[in-house]
């Protein structure tokens, strides 16, 4: 049993070192860490986190890897990207102004506009109602963090969590109905389910390892997340309701941050697998035909 709670808590210590960590600094090949990735809504771009430049910013790249180019040029630390649905926007999590803050990018313009003034967000994805109305995020410390949501008109935020425990990763479902999320409210990381106004709080993954970085499926059928339940951080898919999940990943490496394409067919995630480095895959979403799409700061390089 003590050997057992153990092995739990370094894996977890492990988890939250690869989950809220910012990026290292360095900017040698070794160092360079691409991560995060996010399809845009219409499947032309991806944009993603990099620390190519010496600190960790957010970057757009054509969906094939190609054409990659840095949109924040800030000497913060700028991290924990979403899209909004319009294609227009992006949210982002950055400490420019000394605390972390959350913060849209026009992507015609890059310019920057902060939305609200809450000091304490995790560096973690907030994600947008599918409307663009509203942003979901996480505010707190790794141990104990809640959700809340933001009215992108108003700036005005209301509280969706209020446990002493971590809640983070907030992914909307496409319909609105819905919001998954990461929390540690049942002693080990698991993923839920709750209404935006607070209601219908359900647990939908039991298993003893750690599950986290939920996104729904364009059609609101399934959730890829990141799980340990092999020995090793993978991507999985289940469905909406927790049922039938199945690893895509099985590979060496920590396999993390999956994002859908609009039309369900891929699926992009970051992982380790090459020279303990941080890249950014593609795969089609049954686990299928996976290509790398960066390495390190060049501009493209598929293997």
């Amino acid at each position: 049993m003590i050997l057992q709670t153990t092995a739990r808590f370094s894996r977890t210590i492990l988890f939250s070192v690869l989950v809220f960590s910012s990026l290292a600094s360095s900017t040698n090949k070794k160092g360079i860490r691409n991560r995060e990735p996010s399809w845009s809504p219409d499947g032309s771009q991806i944009a993603f986190v990099s620390n190519r430049d010496g600190n960790p910013e957010i970057y757009i790249m054509d969906a094939d890897g190609s054409n990659q180019r840095n949109i924040t040029n800030s000497p913060a630390l700028d991290i924990g990207l979403a899209w909004a649905h319009n294609n227009k926007k992006l949210a982002f999590i950055s400490n420019k102004e000394g605390k972390k803050d959350l913060y849209l990018i026009s992507i015609e313009n890059n310019k920057m506009t902060k939305l609200i003034d809450h000091g304490d967000l995790l560096t973690t994805p907030p994600a947008w109602s599918p409307d663009d109305s509203k942003i979901v995020f996480a505010a707190g410390s790794h141990r104990d963090a809640d959700l809340y949501i933001v009215n992108v008109t108003s700036n005005e935020d209301v509280r969706l969590t209020n446990d002493d425990v971590l809640n983070a990763m907030p992914s909307w479902s496409p319909d609105g109905s819905k919001i998954a999320f990461m929390s540690k409210r049942s002693g080990n990381l698991d993923i839920y389910t709750i209404e935006p106004n607070g209601e219908n709080l359900i647990r939908i993954t039991t298993h003893d390892a750690e599950d986290g970085w939920p996104r729904w499926s364009p059609n609101g059928y399934q959730i890829a997340f990141f799980s340990f339940r092999d020995g090793n951080f993978e991507i999985y898919v289940m469905s909406a309701d927790g049922k039938y999940k199945h690893n895509l990943t099985k590979k060496p490496g920590r396999d993390g941050a999956p994002s859908w394409s609009l039309d369900g067919k891929k699926i992009l995630f970051h992982s380790n697998r090459h020279q303990d480095q941080e890249e950014i895959f593609v795969m089609d979403s049954d686990g299928s035909n996976t290509l790398r799409l960066t390495n390190g700061a060049d501009a493209k390089n598929k293997q």
